[in-house]
């Protein structure tokens, strides 16, 4: 999947084929970004095989678990905290389809006005099945013609299990000044993900955004599971396990290019999030990879 941080995601698709299917195993390497609210047009529905994440949704919080169906809404901002007692099996965890804008406007005339509920905790038998069936069609599968038209099909079923399940108007469930404050959310993560190596303050941030001080932190812990503080310090350490992977550079310079103060701090907080320093790190996954 495309690298999901703080901003829009772009999605690209075939002609015929309006749909993504992927197929997640969460390491801790690769369900970092997952951390990081993003947003993008498209219809994602996730179904859980392991484990109980959460998952932070225009503000709400849901706890996954094995048998669940979590519908985000088109345009909502969303993160997830993965469960870390399901890293490294390689197996399968989560179940996730996109589906295109353009595709869900051609089914539901009214798209752009529907909000898809997320009230039950257990999905129906058929809607579990249909997600199954649909893995086995992911990304990194070769499909036919003939099979997209299948495909297709089951996307349609699926769609109208789901509206079974709950929708209602999205203004009745995301009243205009929650989705305004939600806009300016996104513009605080965009701010974040374009200043991260600068130094940054709760309330400089706050005040930038014309929140007061103390709603703020409320509301940031609210839509994404964290505080201000503990968001940026784990979006930085996502930048510095990337410049670490991808360069030479020592880790003073990692530390000072990605918001840091020192090397010190920055061993001290990769240590506690990967349970090793930057540079035993570094050695450990360039073994993996010889």
């Amino acid at each position: 999947m495309s690298e999901p941080v703080a901003k829009r995601q772009m999605f690209e698709y075939d002609g015929d084929n309006p749909f993504h299917i992927y197929n997640i195993p969460y390491y801790p390497s690769s369900s970092d970004e997952l951390l990081f609210n993003h947003w993008h047009e498209e219809l994602e529905i996730v179904y859980t095989l392991q484990g109980n994440s959460l998952h932070y949704i225009d503000g709400t919080c849901i706890k996954s678990q094995p048998g669940r169906l979590i519908v985000v809404n088109s345009e909502s901002s969303h993160n997830i905290i993965p469960d870390r007692t399901v890293y490294g099996s390689g197996r399968k965890v989560v179940i996730a389809l996109l589906i295109s804008r353009e595709f869900l406007e051609g089914v539901f005339p009214d798209f752009k006005n529907m909000y898809f509920l997320n009230e039950k905790e257990m999905t129906t038998p058929e809607i579990g099945d249909l997600m199954v069936t649909l893995s086995h069609y992911d990304d990194e599968s070769e499909t036919s013609c003939y099979e997209r038209i299948y495909i297709k099909g089951l996307v349609l079923q699926l769609l109208y299990h789901i509206t079974q399940e709950g929708v209602a108007e999205k203004n009745v469930i995301l009243p205009l000044n929650n989705q305004k404050n939600i806009e300016r959310l996104k513009g605080v993560l965009q701010f974040i993900e374009n200043h991260y190596m600068e130094k940054l303050s709760q309330a400089e941030i706050a005040d930038k955004f014309y929140f007061s001080k103390e709603y703020f932190a409320r509301f940031f812990k609210k839509h994404t599971g964290m505080t201000f503080i503990e968001y940026l310090t784990k979006y930085r350490l996502q930048k510095a396990r990337m410049q670490l992977m991808a360069s030479n550079s020592g880790i003073l310079e990692i530390a000072l290019n990605n918001g840091f103060s020192d090397d010190r701090r920055l061993i001290l907080a990769f240590k506690e999030e990967y349970g090793a320093t930057p540079f035993q790190y570094r050695k450990m996954e360039r073994n993996k990879e010889e």
